[in-house]
């Protein structure tokens, strides 16, 4: 009998592979044991999962850093940890849509009908991905006089960063959203405010940086990440506009 993942061979009686660590399945794929297997993965409080959230709360360097390192069963790897982030992102999005009935593109500072803009959310996993080498890149540079992290590494710390910020967006927005008359613009840019604290605790944490060090990084980060998200809706406007999705009229106070 050989391993299915890497074809060491293996004792009848072998419940793990001892070459790759992957568990030997012998029973044919049914209901019963794929949801033992699902429920096994993500609800057993002693998984990766569930480890790496609750380190990434208290000691987020330990979680980046044993990565870094080499340590790579102890915690969930950042992609994997990232994507799911992302596809909870999503549903979250649905549920404000869909289920809550928020614009969540209408502005709190003026009473004119927002721009009929929310398509943009059924594009939110691929601007996810699309942004996170930019996140990266600035706090690689920011950091960059420190000189013990190189950019790959800052991209590892930003997934992991990310994806735990987007863990708890999902539970905050569906919660407070959900029961409370709080405008989806306010309430999102409080949450970005928290987010980049987050971002610039782990990172400081990482660096072993003081509070003035991180602060001023962590500040031009915020007006750099602002400046970048008026670029990117003013691109998402245009490309709107030259492909037929909205119009000048979809555009033009009502």
């Amino acid at each position: 009998m050989e391993c299915k993942n890497c074809n060491n061979a293996l004792q009848p009686t072998d419940r793990y592979c001892n070459a790759c660590g992957a568990k030997v399945i012998r029973n044919r794929l049914t209901l019963k044991n794929v949801w033992q297997d699902v429920s096994f993965q993500v609800f057993n409080m002693d998984n990766t999962f569930l480890k790496t959230f609750k380190k990434l709360c208290s000691k987020p360097e330990e979680v980046i850093l044993s990565y870094i390192s080499g340590t790579r069963r102890r915690y969930m790897n950042p992609v994997g940890y990232f994507a799911i982030a992302i596809t909870l992102s999503g549903i979250m999005f649905f549920v404000l849509r869909d289920v809550y009935h928020i614009n969540l593109t209408e502005s709190s500072f003026n009473n004119e009908a927002a721009p009929q803009l929310n398509f943009i959310f059924d594009f939110q996993a691929l601007l996810a991905y699309m942004s996170m080498p930019l996140y990266a890149l600035m706090t690689w540079m920011l950091f960059s006089g420190t000189k013990k992290f190189n950019y790959t590494e800052h991209l590892v710390a930003n997934a992991y960063i990310i994806g735990q910020a987007s863990y708890v967006q999902v539970v905050t927005y569906i919660l407070f959203l959900g029961l409370f008359p709080i405008k989806f613009d306010v309430f999102n840019f409080g949450f970005l405010i928290f987010l980049v604290i987050y971002q610039f605790y782990a990172l400081a944490r990482m660096h072993q940086l003081r509070f003035w060090g991180t602060f001023w990084r962590g500040l031009v980060y915020f007006v750099l990440l602002i400046i970048v998200m008026m670029g990117i809706g003013a691109v998402i406007v245009i490309i709107s506009l030259m492909t037929g999705l909205v119009s000048i009229e979809d555009l033009a106070p009502k």
